[in-house]
């Protein structure tokens, strides 16, 4: 058995506390700490996905040139930018004359900090690359390919913990959901009950002579309605959410429940970022998005289980399905399907376009779909 297997097999204990982590940046510092102790390398820092494309410096250890936190990898810039492009772990023995690489970074990496050697591994998740994984050192041939199984066997156990993550956040979502469920089904049954007596207190007053009793019957309603009001108001503050968020989470859950119990696939819908407003154009392709997702990875993938996610970040809204559960031998892992997808999923794609934004469906290497939808969310939302 080499030695980078030994490893693997013997000094898990240590890398799973990285699974184990509440946070992504707590995952990715875990890692990043656990890979220079482990290779006694000089260097080790991690990229972390904030858009489409860019992945910029988010966790380091060892790192003294104070230039490094300006660094933001993009495909085919630099040896980060060429794993992002390929996804697979890359190696180079000298970054500054290395000829697979580019130049960007050469001024920063190689002059500033030092770095000969620097090794690189893709963190992959649902929806393709999610961070880049590095270790450096200032001597030319210090690491090798312990080095790079070392940082793929880290780079699983993020990927484990960002998706135990999604996990619990998904499972918070639906207990939020529950009650929000349950405060509208009080509130619907209390007002509705409330509205009942008005009503009979207002049908026998009609038959009411005295002057006093007009009046009596008048202040019930009156009293009966400010109940209803103020019952009204403190169950929306609870929900705490402003009313077109509500109409779209109302409107995005009901259709995928709907769907959920018409095939039997659990569905799961996470939210992040913060959402000011959402224009009732980008709502109904979002919510036309994930209903196509959800159906066509039952259709095709018999999925049993499809989560949802919604993210706002960087001025940009994306929406990800992904089926958690397939039945169905994987496909070529990493591609991006562009035809063969159906009118459903090319009408989608013709409408994300008009609006500057991209439909993408693809499979990860586990053979799982994926459908991404990127719309330029801002610039929509203020016009």
């Amino acid at each position: 058995m080499a030695a980078e297997e030994r490893y693997v097999m013997d000094n898990h204990a240590p890398v799973k506390a990285i699974a184990l982590q509440r946070t992504p940046a707590a995952v990715v510092q875990a890692a990043v700490d656990v890979a220079r102790d482990t290779l006694g390398s000089d260097v080790a820092f991690a990229a972390v996905g904030s858009g489409s494309t860019e992945f910029p410096i988010a966790s380091a250890k060892g790192i003294r040139d104070p230039r490094w936190s300006s660094i933001v990898v993009r495909p085919h810039t630099g040896l980060g930018g060429e794993v992002l492009a390929r996804e697979r772990p890359m190696i180079v023995a000298d970054y500054a004359t290395d000829s697979h690489i580019s130049r960007d970074f050469v001024e920063i990496v190689a002059r500033g900090e030092g770095l000969r050697a620097v090794a690189c591994v893709p963190v992959l998740g649902p929806a393709g690359v999610e961070a880049l994984l590095y270790a450096g050192a200032h001597a030319e041939g210090v690491l090798g390919h312990r080095a790079v199984a070392v940082l793929e066997q880290l780079g699983a156990f993020v990927s484990v913990g960002l998706e135990q993550i999604r996990a619990r956040e998904m499972e918070l979502e639906l207990v939020r959901l529950r009650e929000r469920e349950r405060l509208a089904n009080q509130l619907h049954d209390s007002v509705a009950q409330r509205l009942f007596t008005i009503g009979a207190v207002a049908q026998a007053s009609r038959a009411q002579v005295d002057p006093a009793g007009l009046v009596d019957a008048i202040e019930e309603i009156e009293t009966t309605a400010a109940d209803a009001r103020r019952e009204l108001r403190d169950t929306l503050l609870k929900l705490h959410r402003d009313p077109e968020n509500l109409a779209f989470d109302a409107q995005l859950d009901g259709e995928l429940r709907l769907l959920e119990k018409a095939t039997g696939c659990m569905v799961r819908v996470v939210r992040r970022g913060t959402f000011e407003r959402v224009p009732e154009h980008i709502a109904r392709l979002v919510i036309d998005t994930a209903v196509e997702g959800m159906r066509n990875a039952v259709k095709h993938g018999h999925a049993a289980f499809v989560g949802v996610e919604i993210v706002h970040t960087g001025g940009r809204l994306s929406l990800v399905v992904r089926a958690l559960g397939v039945d169905t031998p994987p496909n070529t892992p990493g591609k991006t399907s562009e035809t063969g997808t159906g009118t459903g999923i090319r009408t989608l794609r013709t409408r994300a376009e008009r609006l500057g934004g991209s439909l993408r469906l693809r499979t990860v290497s586990t053979g799982r779909a994926v459908l991404q939808l990127d719309l330029p969310y801002n610039d929509l939302a203020v016009g």
